[in-house]
């Protein structure tokens, strides 16, 4: 019995031994690894700290560098503003200084995108067929035309033609114009015969994109020659031009009446005395039509500008289509450069 518990004493003595030694072993490397861990944190932060103290007098010296950098800079510019100054352009005035208000306005000035006179006129194509018209040309303008006919009843079938020019004299606007003219009564027969025509005209009213003009004139006052020679006359006539669509940017559409009396070439048989008159109207920028009684038979015709900007117009018309003249119905063919000043640009 005794040796029994003898044994069971060794037994639970060795076990409590094992059991206190294991447990030893396993709570010293916790303790250890608890101490290493901590002496590296400690570590850390020492370096660290040091880290941040060897940083900033880094810090602090590039901030100085930088605030010296600064009063460098500031003083550089301090020296150079007034050399700047100095070179600027010595046309702009100084703020105390006095301004010259007239070179100032001139450097001011700004040069306009279109000079004046170099948009260049255009001109209208005629309105009046064979029939007078109370425009006409004012001092310095000259005209010249020439055209071709048929035979009609007289001139034994052959086709000729007329040249025919007119020079202007006086202001119609200011006072009053003078248009004298003269005409070569036969191409094919140049130079055998000819006739000199004067009118006089004045512009008695324009306003509000109407104007109005009477003319007074003598066909034929003076000719020479023997052939073909035109019957001399006095004529009156009064002439309006106005536009049927004033703010249309591209045909405002002048249209044109006339109205006189006369003897000569507008008279039939033996009257002393007849009644002429005519309307036109521009149906395209370059193009007119229309027709006139010359107090002997009817005219209708057309007239072109091929340039807008040259006072060159062709005209073709019938005339006398009633065929109550003595030469009968005829066709002729215009060629004519010049305008009046006259007539709205």
């Amino acid at each position: 019995m005794l040796l029994r518990l003898n044994w069971a004493q060794l037994i639970g003595t060795s076990l409590l031994s094992y059991i206190s030694f294991s447990t030893a072993i396993s709570v010293a490397p916790a303790v250890a690894a608890d101490k290493i861990a901590s002496e590296n944190q400690n570590s850390k932060l020492v370096t660290h700290q040091a880290a941040q103290e060897n940083t900033l007098p880094d810090l602090k010296q590039v901030l100085a560098k930088k605030g010296e950098l600064g009063q460098k800079a500031e003083s550089i510019l301090e020296q150079k503003q007034p050399q700047v100054i100095s070179q600027t352009d010595s046309s702009v005035p100084a703020a105390n200084s006095s301004i010259d208000a007239d070179k100032l306005r001139q450097d001011l000035l700004i040069q306009p995108l279109v000079k004046a006179g170099s948009v260049k006129r255009t001109y209208r194509p005629g309105l009046n067929f064979g029939t007078p018209s109370a425009f006409g040309a004012s001092w310095g303008e000259f005209s010249i035309e020439a055209s071709g006919a048929t035979a009609g009843k007289l001139r034994n079938g052959d086709v000729d033609g007329s040249i025919s020019t007119s020079i202007g004299l006086g202001d119609a606007r200011k006072l009053v114009g003078l248009e004298l003219g003269y005409t070569i009564g036969s191409i094919k027969n140049f130079g055998e015969n000819g006739t000199f025509d004067l009118k006089a005209h004045r512009i008695v009213y324009e306003k509000d994109n109407n104007i109005v003009a009477v003319a007074g004139g003598w066909n034929t006052f003076a000719q020479y020659g023997n052939e073909g020679i035109r019957p001399s006359g006095a004529y009156g006539v009064v002439t309006t031009y106005s536009f049927l669509k004033v703010n249309d940017p591209v045909n405002q559409m002048p249209i044109s009446f006339s109205v006189g009396a006369g003897g000569g070439d507008f008279r039939q048989g033996n009257a002393s005395t007849g009644v002429f008159g005519g309307v036109g109207v521009q149906v395209h920028p370059q193009v007119g039509v229309g027709l006139g009684w010359s107090g002997v038979g009817l005219n209708v015709g057309a007239s072109f500008i091929p340039v807008p900007t040259i006072p060159l117009t062709i005209t073709a018309q019938g005339a006398d289509l009633t065929d109550n003249s003595p030469g009968g119905t005829v066709f002729v063919l215009t060629v004519g450069y010049g305008s009046s000043s006259s007539l709205p640009k």
